[in-house]
């Protein structure tokens, strides 16, 4: 079995020639590639360690577009959003792009490489009907599931546009045998039957931001975090994947 230290070593190298490891058929993966694809790929980019304060997303009543501005602006619209500081790094926390199947299978292949006796078990991921971002991890799971606010004001996607997208519906999940304790948030692939997102953008940011109703002492009390995808780089041989 790899080591943690061997296993950061080999994060820390380039991909191997040949391509991606995501571009290889998902049983031919190792514990190397499943790490690399769950820890730093298109689908799961590293955190931004940044701290969100309050402000406000305003909507210009001319353009339609959405930007930040100071909360007590008497001008635009205003809709619920952060400010971004980067005085105070938070501990990374995990955000997977869930839709892709890329992911999933890596998820499925790691517990087969734990346990042998899943080996013949096939590696299967279906379509899912929605894009589904994940945020893993049990004191996230608690602060999100008891959150202060109104998630809809907190959590959001910012798109190339300058547009926001709002999600459909929230899942909280506790540990099982084959899952770490996490929440999936879920956004439409379509409004209005026109598709939400672009597979070519260069990118699109997960905003989440949340304060624990019920806080506990000694313990983080809220999440902030600010996660970029770059849609056109998420693809297996060619093919978009989100």
């Amino acid at each position: 079995m790899i080591t943690n230290f061997m296993l950061a070593v080999l994060l820390a190298l380039p991909a191997p020639f040949g391509g991606a490891a995501w571009d290889k058929p998902p049983e031919k993966w190792n514990l190397v590639d499943v790490y690399r694809i769950l820890q730093d790929s298109p689908w799961s980019p590293t955190e931004l360690k940044l701290e969100a304060k309050g402000a406000s997303r305003e909507e210009d009543p001319q353009t339609g577009m959405v930007a930040d501005s100071p909360i007590n602006s008497n001008e635009a619209n205003p809709v619920p959003g952060m400010q971004i500081s980067r005085s105070k790094p938070q501990a990374a926390i995990p955000v997977y792009w869930w839709s892709s199947k890329t992911v999933r299978l890596a998820e499925q292949r790691l517990l087969q490489l734990r346990n042998p006796t899943l080996a013949a078990q096939p590696l299967k991921a279906e379509d899912l009907p929605d894009y589904v971002l994940v945020i893993e991890g049990s004191e996230p799971l608690r602060i999100l599931s008891d959150a202060k606010d109104d998630l809809h004001d907190t959590v959001f996607l910012e798109l190339p546009d300058g547009g926001t997208l709002d999600f459909e519906s929230v899942r909280f999940a506790d540990r099982s045998d084959q899952a770490e304790p996490h929440v999936e948030f879920h956004f439409p692939r379509l409004v209005d039957g026109q598709p939400t997102l672009n597979p070519d953008a260069e990118r699109v940011i997960f905003h989440c931001k949340a304060s624990a109703k019920t806080p506990r002492p000694f313990q983080q009390n809220s999440l902030a975090l600010r996660a970029e995808f770059k849609p056109k780089t998420m693809r297996v041989r060619g093919l978009p994947d989100l």
